[in-house]
């Protein structure tokens, strides 16, 4: 799985704009335009607009990260991954040490064989290296994560224990509590049973009061009556006086039974007294196990953190050593880029010095033939035999001397012979010429022109970025014409790839100085929104303002 973080050199960390800019950075260094022989560069290019697609999205990014930490956890040991990188390290370094020998036996110094090997070797070390980092990283993260279990799995298994003894007791409590609310409702019964209870005797000693009266106006009555009244008065008297043993037999029952319920009130009281210290037990000793429990969780806290502390010191050491990795490689890559470079025009000028000298030797040989009088090599093409031959004529016809006429009619016998295909077969023959040789020889003038191509690509290729970094530093030194130049040129696209935001940045720098056309261009940005955020009210400012300045585009925009 590839790393895009490791293709655009930043940290799995990195922002938006850190992203942004190792992307501008190394897609500018690896742009099939910049390198047109390097296919690495060609993949390296691809693999950087790859990585910006995937981490510039955050959505995307999520899914990476997820599917990286995943194929990033440990599988194989440290001393496998050791083992196998340092076979492809050596393999590698064969391999580039072999290319680098062959390439100095075509032609090449002892001295750059040696640098060649240098930099296979320097190459294979920081493989190797790299692979050992990763593992130590995979290695500091299995011990991490086994050390961490076996802290933590006791101390997980206590805390079970004591979670399954506190549901336990709240389950107790929660029945004391339901016992409690029973015990409540039931005092409330006998509380309304015994005020009913009261209100009964307060009207039986009501009656018994009124009976009182009742007997004492009936004794008054019998001292004033004397006979037959006086009996009435003693039966109603016995009668009051039975109802009054019922009353009091009655009285003394509601009081048994008010003793009763007394005595079950403070039954009730005492199970509740019981009930609440019952209650604070257990909020005094949920109070101790909650205060255990947290200094216990505080304790694996610390010790989580320490040991994520180190992990994360480890992993900061990691990413400093790949970084300065890195940027070894990328200067490696740099120079092995430029050294190619070089040597490729080095190389070139060289055979262009050796092709002059087979030119000449050529054409030497083509003099005192056929070939000679028409001006052209023997390995001549029939077109470049037709085109010498027009323009000799052209030249020679019309014009009188003798020297004229006689040349005319050797170049007019020349091509009589050479303009037929099989007069000129016999004629080479005749020179011991062979067709096959011919055929050599031109696919050879093919090669080198092919060759001269792409010298003369790269040769231009090399004073463009030798220009344009200079223009750059003008730029960055403040020159406000080279400032609105490069803006340009990032703004239309001129000889690089469009980058909106670098061509604003340009324009203001300039426009800071009052450079009218960069103003003029800077207010077509804001007007179309690019390289930043649309605001036509500014950029009618700004073009107005170059307009007044003397700049012609902007004073044309403003008559329309």
């Amino acid at each position: 799985m590839k790393n895009y973080y490791q293709i655009l050199g930043i940290k799995p960390t990195a922002t938006d704009a850190e992203i942004k800019s190792s992307y501008r950075v190394l897609a500018k260094k690896y742009h099939p335009d910049v390198n047109p022989d390097d296919a690495s560069a060609a993949s390296k290019f691809a693999d950087i607009n790859e990585a910006n697609a995937v981490l510039s999205d955050p959505t995307s990014r999520a899914e990476y990260d997820a599917k990286l930490r995943e194929a990033n956890a440990p599988h194989p040991s440290q001393e496998e991954i050791i083992a196998r990188q340092r076979a492809q390290a050596q393999e590698a370094a064969r391999q580039a040490a072999y290319r680098n020998m062959t390439m100095n036996g075509m032609g090449g110094s002892r001295r750059d064989a040696t640098m060649a090997r240098a930099r296979a070797q320097a190459q294979a070390q920081a493989n190797m290296a790299q692979a050992q980092i990763q593992a130590l990283v995979n290695q500091a993260y299995q011990q991490g994560v086994a050390e961490t279990r076996a802290v933590l799995d006791p101390e997980i298994q206590k805390l079970k224990a004591a979670l399954a003894a506190a549901v336990a007791e709240n389950k107790k409590l929660k029945a004391l509590q339901d016992s409690e609310a029973e015990l409540k409702r039931k005092l409330v019964e006998s509380e309304n049973d015994r005020r009913d209870l009261e209100q009964e005797l307060f009207e039986r000693d009501r009656e018994i009061t009124l009976g009182n009266t009742r007997i004492k106006e009936l004794e008054d009555a019998l001292a004033e009556q004397h006979g037959g009244a006086a009996k009435r008065a003693r039966a109603e008297s016995s009668e009051l006086k039975a109802e009054l043993d019922k009353a009091t037999k009655t009285i003394r029952e509601l009081e048994k039974e008010k003793a009763a319920i007394q005595a079950e009130k403070d039954k009730i009281e005492q199970e509740k007294q019981e009930l609440s210290e019952t209650r604070d037990k257990l909020e005094r000793d949920n109070k101790q196990f909650d205060l255990k429990n947290s200094a216990q969780i505080r304790l694996q806290q610390d010790k989580r953190r320490q040991l994520q502390d180190e992990i994360d010191a480890l992993n900061k050491k990691v990413e400093e050593l790949t970084s300065e990795l890195e940027t070894v490689r990328a200067e490696n890559e740099q120079w092995l880029q430029y050294a190619k470079s070089e040597e490729f025009l080095s190389d070139t000028e060289k055979r262009i010095e050796s092709w002059n000298k087979k030119t000449n030797s050529d054409k030497r040989l083509a003099k005192p033939t056929l070939y000679g009088d028409l001006g052209v090599l023997i390995w001549a093409t029939d077109e470049e035999i037709q085109d010498a031959y027009a323009k000799l004529h052209k030249r020679y016809s019309g014009k009188t001397g003798d020297a004229i006429v006689a040349k005319l009619q050797k170049v007019e016998a020349a091509f009589e012979i050479l303009g037929d295909s099989e007069k000129r077969r016999e004629y080479n023959a005749s020179i011991n010429i062979t067709e096959e040789r011919i055929e050599a020889e031109r696919k050879l003038i093919a090669e080198n022109e092919k060759i001269m191509d792409e010298y003369r690509s790269q040769l231009a290729n090399k004073e463009f970025w030798m220009k344009f970094d200079e223009l750059t530093a003008a730029a960055m030194e403040g020159d406000a014409t080279s400032q609105y130049t490069l803006g340009t040129m990032y703004y239309s696209g001129e000889d690089i790839d469009i980058d909106y935001e670098q061509a604003v940045f340009w324009f203001k720098e300039a426009a800071k100085q009052k450079h009218a056309d960069a103003m003029y261009y800077l207010g077509l940005c804001y007007v179309n929104g690019y390289g930043t955020e649309k605001n036509e009210t500014t950029g009618q400012g700004f073009i107005r303002q170059a307009a007044k300045l003397g700049s012609k585009p902007a004073q044309k925009a403003v008559k329309k």
